[in-house]
């Protein structure tokens, strides 16, 4: 039976015949009709997965070449094809196909339908807008360059044609997995995300968790060895990792204001927790994806390369042993080069970039297997271009042995803390150039930075947890936000944090403080500038100071205070205009300083600006 719906087709075949009518709500629906609006020939066939009789005839008398006729009934015999849209010239014909006691039928999951039927509709649109002709394309180029990379596998291990096979079988997949990521990702932005997020909850099952059973993909690894010998076992489950990316992965254009945020979390976190048990190294590998995705997604060909490349290369360090955290530090080092080059103070990159090396260095003496011979040339290399003499090499490897020596000790921490070092000069330098208005490359500064975080994620237990979510947490939330203020307020909160970790101390500003003098600051009209606001830290720190000194309930806090912060001015030299917003910061820095009541703000602003006759405004005269 056919009906229509604007100048959409809509075909009902087996069971859907007798409940078409409980359909109709959904087919009837505005946003329906707004997405079918750009195709010139739509076709909407509902049919029942579990008997392609019918689906066959109505294939048979679609005026397809035959060609095409062949190729989609050799889709509808592979027992895994659900539902999909398919395309020939101006024509497009979406298959909804479900079986008569799917979830998706009952009146409580409609939603979840409705996600499907969008889902394969936008297939459409963005074939018809020439993506799929795009994706090919880079397909093609990416697979002929890593076919050729497939030579460095051992002859003795796998042959050519084999392994030429198995990057066929998994480029399928990640071509499936990028097409569903980009109808994903147009579906979060046409606000279409809460149906799509139904459709997947109702197909993983997430109301009934308790009876989630994934799969059991025993695929051994060890670093440095060949130990897979059945490459299609291999790509099974690796297909079946990746092909779980598109579900969680374009949540991450929500905002974390949008009504669907904590659902998207939700579903995310159930699918590492069900589905992700293995295997292991290449699920925590998704994190780099992800990376990738924050970073550089686009609809555009540079998207796509980047994509298939990680995908082909995660298979192959997989099947090689390749050392996953060396790969990591490597890809560090050039996104640290790209982010420096052509400026003038070449210091700058080189105290971002000597920790990451030196963390290379001890990584790649405790742990040397895995790691290529060609890293191991990159490095020492680069350790020679940023001039890491012998004596440097030599206090490096004392520390190893003191390390080695002390039980409660493990060199792990080490090399955490060189790492949150770079992390830590690299949120200062986007921080500084965010506040002077430069073209600041911000999606290279947190590629970077995640990147480092993905090294420090492979220690494990070692890993300070608490600072690994808060950096990476702070730069998705960067990397998210186009607002200026706000990446201003993300950039002085990722510096904070990383500086904590390194310099803890009693009298630094927390990342408490600093939000509430960002606050302040933005109360009281205070121009966000680096000076006003490593001045109002520096406040802060003082005023710490002081209390550890003196309690709060002292007579001579206001004056010691006061004269504190006077001290700290003495050598600057200021403009009028910055002379006249002192004593705001001041109140500012009082306010957020946990600690001091309101009560002492007045009497440490009479003692400052008693004892700082020059940087008086005329209304404090």
């Amino acid at each position: 039976m056919e009906s229509s719906v604007s100048s959409l087709n809509i075909v009902f075949l087996d069971f859907f015949k007798d409940i078409e009518g409980n359909l109709e709500e959904i087919l009837d629906s505005p946003m329906l009709k707004i997405l079918c609006e750009p195709i010139i020939d739509l076709t909407l066939i509902f049919s029942d997965i579990d008997n392609s009789k019918e689906v066959n005839t109505f294939i048979k008398n679609s005026g397809l070449p035959q060609k095409k006729i062949d190729d989609l009934e050799r889709i509808f015999e592979d027992p895994f094809q659900t539902s999909f849209s398919y395309g020939y010239k101006n024509k497009e014909f979406v298959f909804i196909q479900l079986e008569r006691s799917s979830p998706l039928l009952k009146p409580t999951h409609r939603n979840g339908l409705t996600g499907l039927i969008f889902h394969e509709i936008l297939h459409s649109i963005q074939r018809q807008r020439g993506l799929e002709v795009r994706l090919r394309n880079s397909l093609v180029f990416s697979l002929d360059f890593f076919t050729q990379l497939a030579s460095i596998m051992p002859p003795e291990s796998f042959k050519q044609e084999e392994l030429v096979t198995f990057l066929k079988q998994i480029s399928q997949i990640a071509l499936f997995s990028l097409k569903d990521i980009f109808v994903n990702v147009e579906m979060m932005k046409r606000g279409l995300s809460n149906p799509l997020l139904d459709f997947y909850s109702v197909e993983l099952r997430l109301e009934e968790s308790d009876q989630t059973t994934p799969p059991i993909l025993d695929i051994p690894f060890q670093k440095g060895e060949i130990k897979i010998k059945d490459l299609d076992k291999f790509a099974k489950a690796f297909n079946y990792t990746i092909s779980l990316i598109p579900v969680w992965l374009p949540t991450m254009v929500l905002q974390e204001d949008s009504i669907d945020y904590t659902p998207s979390r939700k579903l995310k976190h159930f699918i590492f927790q069900k589905y992700y048990i293995n295997p292991s190294l290449i699920t925590r590998e998704m994190w780099h994806i992800e990376n990738i995705f924050l970073t550089s997604f686009s609809f555009s060909k540079n998207f796509h390369v980047k994509w298939f490349g990680a995908i082909f290369n995660l298979a192959l360090e997989y099947l090689l042993g390749e050392d996953f955290v060396f790969y990591h530090l490597s890809k560090a080092t050039e996104l640290v080069e790209a982010i420096y080059e052509g400026q003038e103070d070449p210091e700058r990159k080189r105290l971002a970039m000597v920790p990451i090396l030196k963390a290379a260095y001890v990584h790649k003496r405790e742990y040397p297997a895995g790691i290529q011979q060609k890293n191991v040339e990159d490095l020492d290399a680069a350790m020679k271009r940023y001039t890491i003499d012998q004596e440097e090499i030599v206090e490096l490897e004392e520390t190893l042995d003191e390390l080695i020596q002390t039980k409660d000790s493990h060199f792990g921490h080490f090399f955490e803390n060189l790492l949150q070092l770079s992390i830590m000069i690299l949120a200062r330098d986007f921080r500084q150039d965010v506040f002077h208005g430069h073209q600041t490359p911000i999606k290279d500064f947190g590629r970077a930075i995640l990147t480092l975080l993905q090294a420090i994620n492979y220690l494990g237990d070692q890993c300070d947890e608490e600072y690994y979510h808060s950096v990476r947490l702070t730069v998705k939330r960067l990397l998210r936000s186009d607002n200026v203020f706000k990446q201003k307020h993300l950039a002085i909160h990722l510096e904070i944090i990383s500086k904590e970790a390194i310099f803890a101390s009693d009298t630094d500003a927390t990342s408490a403080e600093v939000e509430e003098l960002l606050y302040n600051f933005d109360f009281f009209e205070i121009p966000l500038n680096n000076t006003f606001i490593e001045m109002g830290i520096s406040f802060i720190n003082n005023i710490k100071t002081v209390l550890r000194k003196v309690p709060i309930t002292d007579s001579e806090f206001p004056l010691l205070a006061s004269q504190f912060i006077s001290i700290l001015l003495s050598d600057k030299e200021l403009s009028i205009e910055e002379m006249d917003q002192i004593n705001m910061i001041l109140v500012s820095s009082l306010i957020a300083t946990s600690g001091v009541p309101f009560t002492m703000i007045q009497p440490v602003l009479e003692q400052f600006v008693t004892s700082s006759h020059p940087l008086q405004t005329e209304n404090d005269e």
